[in-house]
């Protein structure tokens, strides 16, 4: 009864804007407008949608700044989220803001490391950012190459992770973005072990878990597939938790001699018959991850309403909706047919029901 008390209106108040989420059929009709003014138009018989572009002028907008208005808007939800007064979705909520705050600076850390002018105006995010992370948003925004952009989050709890990865040299992103979530995994781990009991902390380990077996996973598939890593590299560069795969899967999954044996090695393990019950013929990775992800999410918060497991739900959910809106935009904007834009983003023919 404490998880009914302690998360009766918190689940109440996500239930209400969980029935506003864009369901495959209103996916469907989205894909089937003509033109990115009339897609706008159809995503205003959404309240959330309908609240976001008020008072915005819809004809003058580009694609661009649909994407950022979308982005803002999924942390102005969740700023009003952090209101709850309940110390476990508040602590939840804080690493969830945390995750937003690396999704900034990894888009960051893109443009920087590829000598391109930033894609987001970072004093639009000033009031998310800047007070949490102890940050001067505009050292941020004047950095001129990655020396500078690291120095700038000296004062932070991610100059540490960040500049050790610098200290070795390195120029890529990969390399950088590891280093964040290492450190994320980390703190979320820390968070569940200590925080959460029963059922709850096994959910929320749940997700932990199959992120950081995916990380991994996705890790040394592209190192077969398109690089020549060794693997004392490839070890070096996991992250040292594991879900579902055992230290063997792991071992012979990074000593495998191509994408192909990676692959011969993947279908023996519990991925590898998730995949069988989640699709009809082999999907790639990342839309692989996607799909475990969706299931995991839907059958938590099925199985235990009253808990962080509906809260998280929806967090997803909402995310992974605004991603597919942007993609869509981007699909009509280059006059993509409905029936590829179904095919390309929502990739139903090759999946099976699990709702």
């Amino acid at each position: 009864m404490g998880n009914l008390f302690k998360y009766s209106s918190l689940t109440t108040k996500i239930r209400s804007m969980s029935s506003d989420l864009i369901s495959i059929e209103g996916f469907k009709t989205l894909s089937e407008c003509r033109s990115i003014t009339d897609a706008i138009n159809e995503l205003m018989h959404y309240k959330y949608y309908s609240n976001v572009f008020k008072n915005i002028d819809i004809n003058t907008l580009h694609r661009e700044d649909i994407e950022q208005i979308l982005l803002l808007s999924n942390l102005e939800e969740f700023s009003r989220l952090c209101k709850f007064n309940s110390s476990t979705p508040k602590k939840y909520l804080n690493l969830v803001s945390m995750y937003n705050t690396i999704y900034v600076l990894k888009r960051m850390l893109r443009d920087i490391l590829s000598h391109r002018p930033t894609s987001l105006d970072l004093k639009l995010y000033s009031q998310y950012l800047g007070k949490k992370m102890n940050l001067n948003i505009e050292d941020l925004i004047s950095s001129k190459d990655i020396s500078q952009f690291i120095e700038a989050l000296k004062n932070t709890e991610y100059y540490n992770c960040l500049n050790e990865v610098f200290l070795k040299g390195s120029t890529g992103i990969f390399d950088y973005a590891l280093a964040l979530d290492s450190y994320y995994f980390e703190i979320c781990f820390k968070f569940a072990n200590k925080e959460l009991k029963g059922d709850e902390k096994k959910e929320v380990l749940s997700i932990l878990g199959t992120r950081c077996d995916f990380l991994n996973m996705q890790w040394i598939y592209r190192t077969k597939k398109y690089y020549k890593v060794d693997n004392a590299k490839i070890y070096a560069t996991l992250t040292p938790h594991y879900y579902k795969l055992s230290p063997d899967e792991i071992k012979r999954m990074t000593e495998a001699e191509g994408a192909d044996e990676f692959n011969e090695v993947f279908d023996t393990t519990y991925y590898g018959r998730l995949s069988s019950k989640l699709f009809k013929i082999r999907p790639g990775l990342e839309e692989f991850y996607m799909a475990t992800l969706e299931y995991l999410y839907t059958k938590n918060k099925k199985n235990n309403p009253y808990s962080l497991a509906t809260l998280s739900y929806y967090l997803y959910f909402r995310e992974l909706e605004i991603s597919r809106v942007i993609e869509i935009i981007e699909s009509i904007r280059y006059s993509l047919s409905s029936e590829d834009i179904i095919t390309k983003i929502l990739k139903l023919k090759a999946r099976r029901s699990f709702a």
